[in-house]
């Protein structure tokens, strides 16, 4: 049985497949769109090296009201602390309505040091004080910032920026990889930005050269950005029943990103998609020739991380989360626990070039 992408239960026996061409007026191409039994994957939608796919379809928990942390840290309805330990901080969810998402790989700005979240955390209404497993995205510092308070984090405007980190914070969970994996996308990015934006560009701080939040805030950086993002940014618009997206940088497929709820992704769109651009400027390659890739190599991907070997578990009262590992893939699942055990969140990695997968169908 082809399988797309596992959407929801009742289309499990669903046995046709069928290909549209769509137009996507947002790229000003034509883009493939493949219907599977349990979703449709248009795309590819393109500018320069980065290629997105939109993943629609049916999603099981459209009644939950998920937060995400960036606007509860607005709202102030969460509030994430400092405790002195690199390795985790205090959250709690003071909201008597709301259940907020922690997104593995968000960074918070502030403290003593910023943080990136190392797992995805659902975050039931008044939670009390919950421990959260961190990793420190900036080397060094370890007192105030500014004008920042150096007990709490205030703001949430990024997630990890590359495959790299997010295997060394979620997977290898090693904090002397996760720093070596922060500098040396600095450097791509230094190299790459200038090289962009025709002038010499350092994305390094002076207020702290290791800090990757400040890093990604670059004033020049962003105006490089600003280039994908006027061609991806809309992607969303006039459409209702997206869930989810992949990505290929340089014509390699690198992660796709579910969520079992429309509003939850639509919240985080524009932190995931900043994240797939900055990437994609930091493995910036003009002489390459982009090849554009086919939504059937998506599919395979998504089949093989699907049926891979479960690795590892953990749970809690609120979620459970598994690891599942094949030779070319790594998915992470988090489930609801208080909602029937539902997939909430899966984060699909490419480990192998795209000639293996395509030798693997």
């Amino acid at each position: 049985m082809t399988i797309a992408i596992q959407f929801a239960a009742h289309y499990f026996n669903m046995k046709t497949a069928c290909f549209k061409i769509l137009c996507a007026a947002l790229t000003g191409c034509v883009a493939f769109a493949t219907q599977g039994e349990l979703g449709v994957i248009t795309g590819p939608f393109t500018h320069r090296n980065l290629q997105i796919f939109l993943i629609a379809g049916e999603s099981q928990l459209e009644h939950q009201n998920y937060i995400s942390l960036s606007e509860a840290l607005t709202n102030g309805s969460v509030v994430v602390k400092e405790t002195g330990n690199v390795s985790e901080l205090q959250v709690q969810n003071r909201s008597k309505s709301g259940t907020v998402f922690l997104n593995a790989g968000d960074i918070v700005k502030g403290g003593r040091q910023d943080r990136t979240i190392r797992e995805d955390l659902i975050l039931q209404t008044r939670s009390g004080w919950i421990p959260l497993p961190s990793f420190c995205v900036e080397n060094g510092r370890w007192t105030k910032r500014g004008s920042e308070d150096a007990t709490v984090f205030a703001e949430n405007s990024k997630i990890l920026p590359s495959k790299k980190l997010k295997l060394a914070a979620r997977y290898g969970q090693n904090q002397s990889d996760v720093w070596s994996n922060v500098a040396e996308q600095q450097l791509k990015l230094n190299g790459n930005v200038s090289r962009l934006s025709k002038k010499k560009v350092d994305t390094r701080d002076a207020i702290s050269g290791t800090s990757l939040q400040l890093t990604l805030e670059n004033k020049e950086f962003n105006e490089v950005k600003q280039e994908y993002f006027k061609e991806l940014e809309r992607l969303l618009e006039e459409k209702s029943d997206v869930i989810g997206f992949a990505f290929a940088i340089n014509g390699e497929l690198n992660t796709a990103e579910l969520y079992n709820n429309k509003k939850l992704f639509r919240a985080l769109w524009p932190k995931l998609l900043d994240s797939a651009v900055t990437e994609a400027i930091a493995e910036y390659d003009s002489d390459r020739k982009l090849k554009e890739l086919p939504i059937s190599q998506v599919e395979a991907f998504c089949q093989t991380a699907l049926s891979g070997t479960i690795e590892k578990g953990s749970g809690s009262s609120s979620n459970a989360a598994r690891t599942l590992i094949s030779p070319t893939t790594i998915l992470f699942e988090t489930r609801d626990s208080r909602s029937g055990g539902l997939w909430l969140h899966r984060t699909f990695i490419n480990q192998a070039p795209r000639e293996t997968l395509d030798l693997q169908r």
